[in-house]
């Protein structure tokens, strides 16, 4: 994986694109692999106070020409996740696994995405 050097962005280029049928639990006995997918983040969940901590954010992939779905986001270890709040456009980058037929990537690499502003 190579990064912008000037940002640490990441270089979408290096990694393939996640389709929707790669989000399925039906494709999860092929090779897992890791895919970058590009989303809102629709909801946030905190760990409560007494259980180990962990940050899940729930994120809607549109891919164009494909029916929207969804993807869970999931860090360990992190009470807080800097910019990652519903309503946040996320591109993440990580194996993309299937435990209880969920669709899930674990401590997913992030950038925000913010809109593009008109030159004047």
């Amino acid at each position: 994986m190579v990064n912008n050097p000037l940002t640490g962005a990441i270089d979408v280029v290096a990694e393939p694109e996640a389709h929707a049928e790669d989000l399925t639990p039906e494709h999860r006995a092929r090779q897992r692999r890791r895919a970058v997918v590009e989303g809102v983040v629709v909801e946030v969940t905190i760990a409560p106070v007494t259980a180990p901590p962990y940050y899940r954010a729930l994120l809607r992939v549109t891919n164009p020409g494909a029916q929207p779905c969804t993807l869970e986001l999931l860090w360990h270890g992190q009470h807080v996740v800097p910019g990652v709040t519903a309503g946040t456009k996320l591109r993440c980058l990580a194996v993309v696994c299937f435990p209880d037929g969920v669709a899930t990537m674990y401590n997913p690499r992030y950038e925000i995405i913010t809109p593009k502003k008109a030159v004047r």
